[in-house]
């Protein structure tokens, strides 16, 4: 469709909601453009408009189609968008990841770090002017592809974006509509109709009234189909626009006749060029087309300048592109069904004498052969592993094509077919199919084959991802009485069982059957069996309450691991985890930094994303502990990332959760209630060791949130995690306080205590610590209360924990301020503040600031003589008068004191009778002496 001037015709509004957009992004917010329409009603060429006018205003345009014929190669369209960067002197790295996962590669296991890749690759490219990336036909994008851009929209590039899509009415991309709506005003959806009759007038301004009218009939108004039949004469175009108005629109069909017989007037090299260029690709590579067509090189160089001059392809580079998709699709089904098998098996070969990708082989490969192939079985089964990660989707259709070709075999497959089920139910497993992958692998398991031990492992997995730990227990307590006493086989399927006991919150199971691994895999110093298996048994004794043994085990798996190779550890990578969690409860926090940061870099260079997100997850949890709250906020959220792209929705409760104290920490409790609610809605994680930790989180924002009942709340049940009850009964001890159950805090604190003193872990001391402290001043013994302090800021110190022990400090020095002590006070609240400053606890370090402005009327006043009344009052009535007199409400009072509201009103009501006063301003009067 031309442009008559220097506009499209018709489409004012949809051009000046771009420029709208446009001028958005270059104000610097990201905005996102979805434009929808009927084929042929002119979407490319608004999205060409869009291009041309961001390059206009100097803005980088990256600009790529899908094709109807090439969905099984991951991320085409990014590849297409990307190509003219990728073709500069210096590409950018993220490219590299791209191009690997397109073709095959070990990068594409990987995927959400390749998704985080292409967002950061947008946001330099975007720097403080803006970036452009138009994905044209996304209702042909190969599944990879879309689950990219609906990533790109869930979670926008920072800065100055624009992310600009078009797709067929009818054929709407999975997620995209969802995605769209939850941007809100950041994302516009342009719904393009067909043109009316007064359009079609100011497009063809010579023709004749009746036949523009003809004309508007047959087409419905579609801009490509009014160009295409311009010339058509009147006879055709009366017996379109009869089927159009029976039909209401013009069936794709329709136009696929025209221009076949367009195509068919052609001379018959130029048209076998034509149907060789629309096997071969689009656009299509010359000498591949030679190949196909077998054609002399000459030959085929005329035949494209035939197809350019009569408008069918346009070059592009070296290559050359059809200038629509539905003139490609014309000329491929033009073609005879034999024939197209044919090429398809020309090209296949052609790649594999070159070593092309592997993905685009897989494509013509499943297009051309024939059952019984074993080349093309590899080559489908090598295609489906690549991809398995980074499209569950295409690896699944891969397998199953593999496998059907496999099925005509006379001879039964040497565990060929057993391993490909196994790929199969892995891929479903991925993509979230958990009942057709069960099936799979229990007719692995049934045939009884050297596959057998393998598939009841990831069946286990299968079962626990759908929540039957029952039938997880059953099946892999049956494999075991199959199994040697000893071996490999027998202590990863141990290992599977013990993982089995923490999801089912069974501590002694973990125990036994993590020992029972150890014995099993005794003498085995190739694999990463042992030290697997001592470190989930010390996670089994810490939450036992049993420190002393799991401190010996988590010893022996520390030096295990650290004197392994790589290779040995790489099988059992998911268990670092563990191991770096008990070293930070038991002392070694730079053991589980060192332990953690090496399990995130070999499942970085190895391609093994599936650990990812739990590793994540206690790099975040470790990294809030040590301080280091930025860092801990970016470890959390790529393993949000991670965790969504594999549709692992307990890591992803769990990276939510673990973003709870360092939000609260730096950016106060109204945004870590935020977090809360989202967690809320993305569920919350279901059990094993990590599960107390997230209630722990919550509650401890909802009572910095003022919610003490709420805290209670979370905190109601009992959790059978050791390693965590005495933190949990330290809060609830806060919380009962501030509640006003002055006797219920007693009581948790000191169990607390207890609890603690039995796992010697110096950040349970201290938690328990800072709880008695507080319980003290509740209760009115500030000294006890000050000595209790000074033991948690101790505590607190030896575990690491520069955040908590600022917060001790910060106890510290109220409590200090609360008995006179204000020099003392003064030195621990400036510790308090270069703590937070070196965590980067910004919102501790504005409440600081705010304690330390208050800081002079909380202290007590100099008693010049008793005819006031003040040496009547007791301590803790004495410091909520103090703060009365500075300004505070009630309920400030009951934050900044851990009291309840009612308690603070019950003080002020005892202060009043005492010093026969009515109401604040006389209160006030009375304690500075002014009435």
């Amino acid at each position: 469709m031309a442009r008559p001037g220097a506009e499209l015709v018709g489409r004012r509004f949809e051009l000046d909601t771009i420029d709208g957009a446009l001028a958005d992004v270059m104000a610097g917010s990201f905005r996102a453009v979805a434009i929808r329409g009927e084929p042929g009603v002119g979407k490319t060429l608004l999205l060409g408009e869009l291009a041309e006018r961001a390059g206009g205003h100097g803005l980088p345009v990256n600009r790529g189609r899908a094709t109807e014929f090439e969905q099984n190669v991951p991320f085409g369209i990014f590849i297409d968008a990307f190509e003219r960067l990728a073709a500069t002197g210096a590409p950018p790295p993220e490219l590299d990841l791209l191009t690997a996962a397109s073709g095959g590669g070990q990068a594409e296991l990987d995927r959400y770090r390749l998704f985080r890749g292409v967002r950061r690759l947008l946001e330099g490219q975007a720097g403080r002017r803006g970036a452009i990336l138009v994905l044209d036909d996304l209702h042909w994008a190969d599944p990879a592809s879309l689950a990219l851009t609906e990533y790109l929209l869930r979670r926008p590039p920072r800065g100055p974006v624009l992310v600009a899509v078009a797709h067929r009415v009818a054929q709407p991309p999975p997620g995209l509509a969802d995605a769209l709506v939850r941007l809100d005003s950041a994302a516009v959806q342009l719904a393009v109709e067909p043109l009316g009759e007064d359009d079609v007038a100011a497009m063809f301004p010579t023709q004749p009234h009746e036949r523009r009218t003809l004309l508007h009939r047959a087409t419905r108004g579609n801009p490509l189909y009014l160009r295409a039949l311009a010339e058509t004469d009147e006879e055709t175009l009366t017996a379109l626009a009869r089927q159009a108005v029976d039909d209401r629109i013009v069936p794709e069909r329709a136009l696929l006749d025209v221009l076949g017989a367009e195509l068919a007037t052609l001379a018959p090299e130029p048209l076998l060029v034509a149907q060789a260029a629309a096997v071969a690709g689009d656009p299509a590579d010359r000498d591949l087309v030679a190949y196909v067509t077998e054609l002399p090189d000459e030959s085929v160089a005329a035949a494209f300048d035939v197809l350019t001059r009569t408008g069918m392809t346009a070059p592009e580079g070296p290559r050359f592109r059809f200038r629509h998709p539905l003139v490609r699709a014309a000329a491929y089904w033009l073609s005879q069904p034999g024939w197209r098998v044919h090429a398809h098996g020309r090209i296949a070969h052609y790649l594999a004498d070159r070593h092309g990708p592997l993905l685009v082989r897989a494509h013509h490969v499943e297009r051309s052969a024939r059952p019984g192939d074993e080349d093309a079985v590899a080559t489908l089964a090598a295609a489906a592993t690549a991809t398995r990660h980074a499209s569950p989707t295409m690896s699944a259709r891969l397998a199953r094509r593999a496998l059907q070709l496999l099925s005509d075999r006379t001879e039964p497959a040497d565990g060929v077919a057993d391993e490909l089920r196994i790929l199969l139910a892995r891929t479903l497993g991925l993509s979230g199919e958990l009942g057709e992958s069960r099936k799979l692998l229990h007719d692995v398991i049934q045939a009884d084959g050297p596959h057998r031990t393998e598939a009841v492992a990831f069946c286990a997995v299968v079962y626990r991802l759908l929540g039957k730990l029952d039938e997880a227990r059953a099946l892999l307590t049956n494999e075991l009485d199959r199994l040697p006493a000893r071996g490999a086989p027998t202590a990863k399927t141990l290992l599977e069982l013990a993982g089995v006991d923490l999801l089912c919150q069974d501590p002694a199971a973990v125990c036994r059957h993590a020992g029972e691994a150890l014995a099993a895999a005794e003498g085995d110093h190739d694999t990463g069996l042992v030290p697997a298996a001592h470190a989930v048994l010390a996670l089994g004794l810490l939450q036992c309450d049993e420190s002393d043994s799991a401190g010996t085990h988590v010893d022996q798996a520390a030096w295990l691991v650290d004197a392994a190779p790589d290779a040995a550890l790489l099988p059992e990578l998911g268990t670092l985890g563990p191991l770096a969690w008990v070293e930070l409860h038991l002392r070694h926090p730079e053991r589980a930094t060192r332990h953690i940061g090496r399990a995130l870099e070999l499942a970085r260079g190895s391609g093994l994303a599936h650990t990812m997100p739990h590793l994540l997850i206690v790099d975040a949890y470790v990294r809030t502990r040590r301080g280091q709250l930025t860092e801990a906020l970016a470890s959390a959220d790529e393993a949000l990332d991670c965790a969504a792209v594999m549709n692992a929705g307990e890591a992803v409760a769990m990276a939510m959760a673990v973003r709870l104290r360092p939000t609260l920490w730096q950016h106060g409790p109204r945004a870590a209630l935020g977090v809360a609610g989202r967690s809320g809605e993305d569920g919350r994680p279901g059990g094993g060791w990590w599960s107390g930790l997230a209630e722990l989180g919550r509650a401890e924002v909802y009572l910095a949130a003022g919610d003490a009942q709420g805290c209670l709340a979370e905190l109601a049940g009992e959790s059978a995690d050791g390693a965590t009850a005495s933190s949990r009964l330290a809060l609830r001890a806060v919380a009962s306080v501030a509640c006003g159950l002055l006797d219920d805090g007693r009581r948790q604190a000191g169990e607390a205590l207890r609890r603690a003193e039995r796992s010697a872990g110096a950040h349970q001391l201290a938690t328990a610590h800072h709880a008695l402290a507080r319980v003290r001043w509740a209760a009115e013994d500030p000294d006890a209360g000050t000595e209790a302090a000074r033991t948690a800021v101790t505590r607190f110190a030896e575990a690491g924990s520069p955040v908590e022990e600022g917060i001790a400090r910060q106890l510290l020095a109220e409590l200090y301020a609360s008995t006179g002590r204000l020099g003392a006070a003064r030195e621990e609240f400036g510790r308090a503040k270069v703590l937070y400053a070196a965590s980067a606890a910004t919102w501790l370090s504005a409440e600081l600031a705010r304690d330390e402005r208050r800081f002079a009327a909380r202290a007590p006043r100099p008693r010049r003589s008793d005819e006031n009344g003040l040496a009547a009052l007791t301590t803790r009535e004495r410091e909520v008068v103090d703060l009365a007199t500075a300004g505070l409400t009630n309920r400030e009072i009951a934050e900044r004191l851990y009291l309840s509201p009612k308690t603070v009103e019950t003080h002020l009501s005892r202060a009043f009778a005492k010093l026969h006063v009515r109401s604040r301003v006389d209160l006030t009067r009375r304690v500075t002496g002014s009435g």
